[in-house]
């Protein structure tokens, strides 16, 4: 019975919640709310696009499948009030029209001219934003949306519009139907829920108040191009089109208006980029003809004419080219005019290298104009961060260009701070970040750069046994020196180095120091140098090459108790001892980057890093190298990584991410381990956000807390775990939820393991932590979790909830801890703060 009444409780509270959901009440006489739209008959992209055509869209909710509409709830709350003042559009527009009063005044009462310009850039501050409360309503409006109140013109609106893209997709015929049904949101809750709809109708309203949309649409046959035929006027833009005929987008095949589109864009493209520059797109026509063959089967003729009154179209040539260096001096009496290779510079300072300048302008005396080449050399001028302002533009004698490159330089020295507090465990602490860039250093375009880094830290002892503090003090600080040369600094000829100017070559030379100060543990120090070439393909692909990476590693011991714990770990060959040892450690690396769609704002697309890297190479150089009377540890071993990570938009405030993220260390020295720092971990707010920093794996490798010397079920998590193999997934519903605020659902997968290296002793019980195909998916480990992102502009502020449900660490049989929230909260959870998305 009692089991019965708390049922009844439930579906009484879920059945007056959900009706009131969407908004019923809100609506006036004859009004209705969209509360569902489905197309049918079509999928994949014909039903992608067709969705993006619906005039309108049901309001958002916050959790897909489920009709609670919170923004226009919000929306409601401030239009019509409740803990706040409701909204007053009359009352706005007074404020409004009252603060631009207040300014013309002040203007006009202004003496000084400054003082009447610092007031106009007031006032129209002040008006954009009480005008956007006029035009949009209060901050919780602005929030919220309106609510999806169905119109009918609208539908009709949606029906012709999905009809129109179906014909451009070559369904000439295609038919499409509506249905209209009433939604029933008690549907959602069975048979006990729907028994009380006679009771909260009059409350909520009643389900006639809802209504679903239901295009059904019939295809019927598609229409196929069958054959091309053109008609080009100018014979020299005829071969042009022929000889690149290949690469046409439009050939035969089902009919598709997009290709028209791209066909169109194709001619434009090959005729601006071959010195048509007074080619526009209307001088393109293309007749579709039905008529000619069999049914459902198309005649293309593309016919590109001449400009009105001419035989032919103009081609255009460069006649030479003008870099002007200091656009804003115009003082014509104080430029100096030099010619290198066929660019005039004209400056008013002579600062810059003109052999590089050269490197990086693809354009060329006697070419035809390249609209192409003109965008390319602006990217390449502006990757060399030296210039603020770049312009391109063309005096024409003729049928000869003279381009002149008006460019404006950055101030030589720029710096930049930043400061805040971090959180990695315990009480969060300051970091302070400062940069130093000072360009053009040697005249060459280089830039030459400093960063400074300090943070203090409330951490977890590395190796702290019960009887320890639990927290304490940790310092780091550190500083990098660089330079970045606009080439490669390598015994390439001027013809290569030109070539290679469009990849955005760099050369990056460094130095850096980093300290680290644990309290009553150890101090330790690495100093390293790095060179490294990088270069891209476009925008979207970055690759790095680095030939030497040197890095010297010191360390010293400050506790004793820490001292017998590191011992203690050296006997047996743990791995973490060993980042306690002097080392020198040489090796290379290679790096691709590659970017697809717009991953970097967080929208769809896809990224895809892979680096692979050799260990070792100068250790027969380094064998005899000492370090203040210490005898270095060397390392030989290889390593690479691959991660993949994409966004896919699921609705219009709606995105789910997916990241794969896999590597392999195989160290083969004489010590047979890796130095510390080149080891894989897992655990922390970029990895499984269940676990904390470092702390996972290897494999179900686990040790136990103790009591009065006896062992515990409780894991030991103050280690921290390394491993050679890493393996990690996750999977991220992300949804906007009001204003600056999202949130998101999760799922974390993943853990490390050895390779070669056991982690006990032949006799020891317990897991060895070493990576076996046949048993590591056992020992996966997997968290879920809830989390918020505020998004301030300027960063992505984060906050997760990571929450084990499988802990590798756990005997087996004993694995699944997700039944443990409550009982285990502090032990199962995980509270991870971070920057910007996770991945």
């Amino acid at each position: 019975m009692k089991k019965f009444l708390k049922l009844s409780q439930i579906s009484l509270f879920a059945g007056i919640f959900l009706t009131s959901c969407l908004g019923s009440k809100f609506l006036k006489e004859d009004e209705q709310i969209l509360a569902k739209q489905k197309i049918n008959g079509v999928s994949g992209s014909l039903a992608d696009n067709s969705t993006i055509l619906l005039e309108q869209n049901r309001n958002s909710r916050i959790i897909l499948g489920y009709p609670f509409t919170h923004l226009a709830h919000l929306y409601k709350l401030g239009e019509n009030g409740w803990i706040f003042k409701g909204y007053d559009k009359e009352k706005a527009i007074a404020k409004r029209d009252s603060i631009l009063s207040k300014y013309d005044r002040k203007i006009a009462a202004a003496k000084s001219d400054k003082r009447k310009q610092k007031l106009r850039n007031k006032k129209a501050k002040k008006y954009d934003k009480k005008n956007r409360k006029v035009k949009q309503g209060n901050q919780l409006m602005r929030w919220g949306e309106p609510l999806a109140i169905y119109n009918h013109n609208s539908t009709k609106l949606s029906k012709e519009k999905i009809n129109q893209f179906l014909n451009s997709k070559g369904y000439f015929e295609a038919s499409i139907q509506i249905d209209t049904a009433n939604y029933d949101s008690l549907n959602a809750i069975g048979k006990f829920g729907r028994n009380l709809r006679n009771w909260v109708s009059g409350w909520f309203g009643e389900s006639d108040r809802y209504i679903n949309l239901e295009y059904h649409i019939d295809l019927n046959n598609r229409y196929y191009v069958d054959s091309i035929q053109y008609q080009i006027e100018d014979s020299v833009l005829r071969d042009l089109v022929f000889e690149n005929l290949k690469d046409a987008p439009l050939k035969k095949g089902y009919y598709n208006q997009e290709t028209i589109s791209e066909e169109r864009d194709f001619v434009y493209d090959l005729a601006v980029n071959n010195g048509y520059y007074e080619f526009s797109k209307q001088y393109t026509l293309f007749q579709i003809d039905s008529t000619q063959l069999g049914q459902d089967t198309l005649i293309i003729r593309e016919i590109i004419k001449n400009p009105a009154g001419q035989q032919e179209h103009k081609i255009f040539y460069l006649d030479s080219i003008v870099f002007i260096s200091d656009a804003s001096i115009n003082e014509a009496a104080d430029r100096t005019i030099e010619t290198y290779g066929d660019i005039t510079f004209s400056f008013a300072e002579n600062r810059y290298s003109k052999k590089v300048l050269e490197w990086r302008i693809p354009l060329q005396q006697d070419d035809p104009y390249s609209r192409d080449l003109t965008i390319e050399t602006q990217r390449q001028l502006s990757f060399l961060d030296n210039f603020k302002f770049i312009n391109i533009n063309y005096d024409t004698t003729g049928n000869f260009f003279v381009a002149n490159i008006f460019t404006s330089p950055f101030d030589k020295f720029q710096t930049s701070s930043e400061f805040g507090l971090s959180r990695t465990q315990g009480k969060p602490g300051p970091f302070v970040n400062i940069n130093l860039k000072n360009r053009n250093t040697f005249r060459t375009l280089e830039i030459l750069s400093f960063d400074a880094n300090a943070k203090l830290e409330d951490l977890n002892s590395v190796t702290e046994s019960t009887e320890r503090v639990t927290n304490y003090t940790s310092r780091q600080f550190g500083a990098e020196g660089a330079i970045t040369f606009p080439q490669f600094i390598f015994p390439f000829g001027s013809y290569f180095k030109n070539k290679l100017g469009k990849l955005n070559p760099k050369t990056r030379l460094s130095l850096s120091y980093s300290f680290e100060d644990r309290v009553d543990e150890y101090r330790r120090q690495i100093y390293s140098a790095r060179w490294s070439y990088s270069w891209q393909v476009k925008d979207r692909i970055r690759y790095t090459l680095t030939p030497l990476q040197l890095d010297l590693t010191d360390a010293l011991i400050t506790g004793q108790e820490f001292r017998d714990e590191i011992d203690e770990l050296l006997l047996e060959n743990n791995p973490y001892a060993l980042a306690f040892v002097p080392a020198v450690v040489s090796s290379a690396g290679f790096q691709v980057d590659i970017s697809v769609g717009d991953y970097a704002n967080g929208n769809e697309g896809a990224y895809i890093r892979f680096n692979a890297e050799v260990g070792g190479d100068l250790n027969n150089q380094l064998e005899n190298v000492s370090f203040f009377g210490d005898s270095l540890e060397t390392y030989q071993y290889v390593k690479t990584q691959i991660d993949l990570r994409k966004i896919h938009r699921l609705t219009r405030n709606t995105n789910v991410a997916f990241r794969f993220n896999a590597g392999l260390a195989y160290p083969y020295g004489d010590n047979q381990s890796l130095p510390y720092e080149k080891y894989f971990f897992a655990g922390g707010s970029s990895s499984i956000r269940a676990w904390r920093p470092r702390r996972l794996g290897p494999g179900s490798h686990a040790t136990f807390l103790e009591v009065d010397d006896v062992p515990t079920d409780e894991v030991n998590y103050n280690n921290e775990r390394q491993g050679n193999v890493l393996i990690e997934s996750s999977i991220e519903l992300r949804q906007d939820l009001v204003g600056f605020l999202d949130g998101a659902i999760f799922v974390d997968a993943g853990n490390i393991w050895q390779v070669g290296q056991s982690l006990v002793g032949p006799d020891a019980e317990g897991d060895d932590g070493l990576f076996e195909f046949n048993d590591f998916l056992s020992e996966i480990a997997v968290g879920t979790g809830v989390g918020l992102r505020f998004d301030l502009q300027f960063l992505i502020f984060r906050v997760d909830l990571g929450i084990k449900l499988i802990d590798p660490a756990q005997k087996e049989g004993e694995r699944f801890v997700g039944d443990e929230f409550f009982s285990n909260f502090n032990r199962n959870t995980q509270v991870n703060i971070g920057i910007g998305y996770p991945f």
